[in-house]
């Protein structure tokens, strides 16, 4: 007996999630103007530093002969990389999957980056565009959220936890609502990108049907609100320029609180 198969299974699977949404979904972010998750952790980290963690993760559906037919990976990225040769954990939703709502597996690697980040003692950078949970049923199944074990920690007590130890810089780079919001006011720097962030708790569909008052993403939560409201530190005029602002930021800090 050889686990040939398994081993082949594993490569299909890591290679499937590589096309991401598919070149559809990826030509729609573009033509936002906006770069997709792989997109930008490649132009922020150094050139080949960046080391992923659980690409192969997903929702594999077989054939009769236990052959992979379809494959829906994970929608949030993670891995280590390095900026200036200084190692740090990055990730993101990917919003070619879902519009960037998690589903199991996406979830699980979200709190996982705290984690790898707090284990290394190193900075975590989040690139955020999603929607949080969603009870949405867009194929015609039975409606179902992504929860948690009974008895597992609060989602939000490792967020806290890596405030307490390590430098935490996050950036909106889309539509940012519900968990995802939550995690970019839960940063030692947040920043946004003119014309293409906003960031709410619920969006407009759900304003509308709780209120009964239409509102647009940009006067819900656009860089305008909230260059007043300072819910962000800063206000980018690219997705480039954050980054940008990310880097130096980090650049003023020690790796974690242990650091001399």
């Amino acid at each position: 007996m050889t686990w040939k198969k398994e081993a082949e299974e594993i490569d299909r699977r890591k290679e499937l999630s590589k096309q991401q949404g598919g070149p559809a979904a990826i030509a729609k972010q573009h033509s936002k103007g906006r770069l997709t998750i792989r997109e930008r952790i490649s132009r922020f980290l150094d050139d080949g530093s960046f080391k992923e963690h659980g690409e192969g993760a997903g929702f594999a559906k077989l054939d009769i002969h236990g052959e992979i037919e379809d494959f829906s990976p994970a929608n949030y990225v993670v891995g280590v990389g390095k900026v200036e040769d200084r190692l740090l954990v990055v990730g993101g939703e990917d919003f070619t999957l879902k519009g960037g709502s998690p589903n199991a597996a996406g979830l699980r690697k979200s709190v996982y980056a705290e984690e790898l980040a707090i284990y290394l003692r190193v900075p975590l950078c989040r690139f955020l565009e999603g929607g949080g949970g969603s009870v949405s049923n867009p194929d015609g199944a039975k409606p179902s959220t992504v929860g948690s074990p009974v008895f597992a920690e609060p989602r939000f007590k490792i967020i806290a936890d890596a405030l307490s130890q390590i430098p935490v810089v996050s950036a909106a780079l889309g539509p940012v609502a519900g968990f995802p919001a939550g995690r970019l006011v839960s940063s030692h720097f947040s920043v946004m990108v003119k014309g293409i962030s906003q960031v709410m708790v619920g969006g407009p569909a759900l304003v509308e049907r709780a209120l009964s008052h239409t509102v647009t993403k940009e006067e819900l939560g656009g860089w305008k609100v909230h260059s007043k409201s300072g819910l962000v530190d800063n206000v980018a005029e690219s997705e480039g320029d954050a980054m940008e602002m990310m880097q130096r930021f980090l650049a003023y800090l020690p790796d974690n609180v242990w650091s001399i």
